[in-house]
C-alpha cells in the first residue's frame, strides 16, 4: 500500500513515541508467529470461515457443539502454521514455483466451478462469475489468490521431494496381515475401536472394514429422487411434499428418464448430480422403510413415495448382488493403495513435526472471533 509523505511521517512518529502500542497492535493483528513470520488474523479468518461453511453444509451437528467449534478453530490455526513451516522449508531448499505451475493450479481450481450445486453444467461465463464470487467472499484479489496458490504449490513440492520421493510401497505380507484384521473385525460384528489400536488406527480399520463389508454383503444399488422435508415439518408441508412426490412418480411411470428427473427435481444435491445414484444399500444400514422397499423390488422396478425422516423418496433398483465371502485377491490393489496412503500420511506428519520441533512458534488465537 502506498503512503504519502505526511502519513509516513505520522507512522514514523508513532513508532518512536509509542512502541508498546505498536507491538500490542501487531500482536492483536496476528494469530501466530512462526520463526519470526506473522500469520495474520485476516488470513486466519478467511480460512476459518471456509472451514466452518464446509462443516455447516456437510455436518451441521458438528457446528452445534461449542467444543467442536473450538477444536475446528484450533485445527485451522495449526494447518496455517504447518503451511508456513513448509513454505519456509521450501525457501531454504531453494525450490521454485513457476508461473505455468500456478496457471495449471488456477485451471484445476476453476474446473470445480463448472457445475452448480445440483450438478448442472454452467457456461464458461457463469463458471467464471461463480469463481469470482468465491474470490470476493474470501477477500482475495487476483494477485493475493495467485500468491496463496503459489505457497500451497511450494508446500506440496517440499512434501514431494522430502517425503514422497523416499516412499516405498507396502510389503504384501503387511497387506495380507491387515486383511486378516479386517476379516476378524467384520466377523466380530463390533462397532467400537479394535483392541490394541489407538483411536486413529481403529477409525481407519473400521472405515476400510466397512467398505470391504459393503462390497461383500447382500446389496442393492438404487437411484433416488428425494422430496425433502425440513426438521419438524408441519402436516401441510408433508402433504405438499407427498403430492409433489406422487407427481414425480407419474412422470416416471409415463416413461421419463429417471436420471434426468433426479437431476432436475431431486432435493438431494449430491445424488442428484449422479442422476440419483445412491450407490449400494446394505441391510441394517438404510432407514427401515427404504431398505424394505429396496430389497423387495426387482431390478428396474420403481417404488411409490416412501416416507422417511429426510422426506419422500422414490427409488429405482438398478442392480442386486448376493452376499459373498471377502477374498484378499479381490481387494489387494485397493488395500495396497490404502496402506500406502496411511504410511504416506504418517511420514508427512513426522516430517512436519520435525519442522515444528526446530521452529519457534508463538500462538495468539483470540478466545472469540
Amino acid at each position: 500500500m502506498r503512503m504519502n509523505s505526511s502519513v509516513k511521517a505520522s507512522a514514523a512518529a508513532l513508532l518512536l513515541a509509542a512502541p508498546g502500542f505498536v507491538c500490542a497492535k501487531l500482536l492483536e493483528d496476528t494469530v501466530a508467529v512462526v520463526n519470526g513470520v506473522p500469520i495474520l488474523l485476516s488470513e486466519y479468518q478467511k480460512e476459518a470461515s471456509t472451514a466452518m461453511d464446509y462443516w455447516s453444509k456437510t455436518n451441521p451437528a458438528v457446528m452445534a457443539d461449542s467444543a467442536n467449534l473450538g477444536k475446528l478453530r484450533e485445527s485451522v490455526l495449526e494447518q496455517l502454521i504447518d503451511l508456513e513451516l513448509l513454505a519456509q522449508e521450501g525457501a531454504r531448499m531453494k525450490l521454485k514455483v513457476r508461473e505455468r505451475e500456478i496457471d495449471n493450479g488456477v485451471d484445476e481450481i476453476k474446473s470445480h466451478f463448472r457445475k452448480d450445486e445440483r450438478g448442472n453444467n454452467l457456461s464458461e461465463a457463469e463458471a467464471e462469475a461463480a469463481f469470482q464470487r468465491k474470490l470476493k467472499s474470501d477477500g482475495l484479489d487476483w494477485a493475493k489468490f495467485r500468491e496463496r496458490l503459489s505457497r500451497q504449490i511450494l508446500a506440496r513440492k517440499v512434501i514431494d521431494e522430502s517425503v514422497k520421493a523416499k516412499m516405498l510401497p507396502p510389503a504384501e505380507e503387511e497387506a495380507r496381515a491387515y486383511f486378516v484384521k479386517i476379516q476378524n473385525y467384520i466377523e466380530s460384528k463390533s462397532t467400537g475401536t479394535p483392541k490394541g489400536m489407538d483411536e486413529e488406527a481403529g477409525m481407519a480399520l473400521r472405515e476400510v472394514s466397512g467398505q470391504v463389508k459393503a462390497l461383500s454383503s447382500e446389496r442393492v444399488r438404487v437411484q433416488r429422487v428425494l422430496i425433502r422435508l425440513s426438521p419438524g415439518a408441519t402436516e401441510n408441508e408433508k402433504r405438499r411434499a407427498q403430492k409433489t412426490a406422487l407427481e414425480v412418480k407419474k412422470r416416471l411411470d409415463a416413461g421419463e428418464d429417471f436420471a434426468l428427473v433426479a437431476k432436475e427435481d431431486s432435493e438431494d444435491p449430491e445424488s442428484a448430480a449422479r442422476g440419483g445414484d445412491l450407490g449400494y444399500v446394505l441391510r441394517g444400514v438404510a432407514p427401515p422403510e427404504l431398505e424394505k422397499a429396496a430389497f423387495s423390488l426387482g431390478v428396474g422396478d420403481t417404488s411409490g413415495p416412501i416416507f422417511t425422516e429426510a422426506g419422500y423418496n422414490i427409488i429405482r433398483v438398478t442392480e442386486k448382488r448376493a452376499a459373498e465371502k471377502p477374498e484378499y485377491d479381490k481387494f489387494k490393489d485397493e488395500l495396497m493403495n490404502f496402506l500406502g496412503g496411511v504410511s504416506f500420511q504418517k511420514k508427512i506428519e513426522a516430517f512436519v513435526k520435525g519442522l515444528r520441533d526446530k521452529a519457534t512458534i508463538e500462538r495468539n488465537l483470540p478466545a472469540t472471533l
